[in-house]
């Protein structure tokens, strides 16, 4: 039998529900859509939805700071390696970290800022080679992405809570890929090369 909740407090299977001056038997949920049951402030177990990146449940948030493992009696933990000489996994001097949401987001961001930046990178090489200018349009991106980039970051080295955390990774706001980007080079006739 599925489990309800009126505002967070669970409904005793079998009893009338009292909502807005209206009686409801405790049978009518079976058969209400989640957006009705919503609507009411019901939800039932299976409607409580949580962002598996962030939250181990509804009610348990992941870690926003990196911690270093210990084992069941408080002793640090060391990654594991393979000694070919005894065949078996022994312990590394290096302490073994479980990941925070701060440095899991951060890597996030700094995965899509090379992204984002990649397709014009041959831009700042030639330029930096053959003293080849950089389209305005483009050194406009590149800078929108740097600057997004850099907000993003500040604001996850500050946060203090999951929540906060949410909101500033669905508010990123990146710039779009220019579309006029030309290499301003004529290709050889291939009726010319030789071979």
């Amino acid at each position: 039998m599925t489990t309800y909740y009126l505002n967070g407090s669970p409904i005793t299977e079998g009893s009338d529900i009292s909502l807005n001056g209206m009686t409801y038997p405790y049978s009518w949920l079976e058969g209400t859509s989640p957006s009705v049951r919503a609507s009411l402030g019901i939800e039932a177990i299976n409607d409580i939805t949580f962002d598996g990146k962030y939250y181990n449940n509804k009610d348990d948030a992941k870690s926003l700071d990196d911690r270093e493992e210990l084992d069941d009696d408080g002793n640090p933990v060391y990654v594991k390696e393979w000694d070919a000489e005894t065949e078996t996994m022994v312990d590394t001097s290096v302490r073994q970290i479980s990941y925070g949401l701060k440095t899991r987001c951060l890597a996030e961001v700094r995965l899509k800022t090379n992204d984002l930046l990649k397709p014009t990178d041959y831009l700042i090489i030639r330029n930096e080679v053959e003293s080849v200018e950089i389209p305005t349009d483009v050194s406009t991106y590149r800078a929108a992405v740097i600057t997004e980039s850099n907000r993003v970051v500040t604001a996850i080295a500050a946060v203090e809570s999951v929540d906060a955390l949410v909101t500033i990774m669905s508010s990123i706001a990146w710039p779009t890929f220019p579309v006029t980007v030309v290499v301003e080079e004529e290709l050889p006739d291939p009726r010319n090369l030789p071979g």
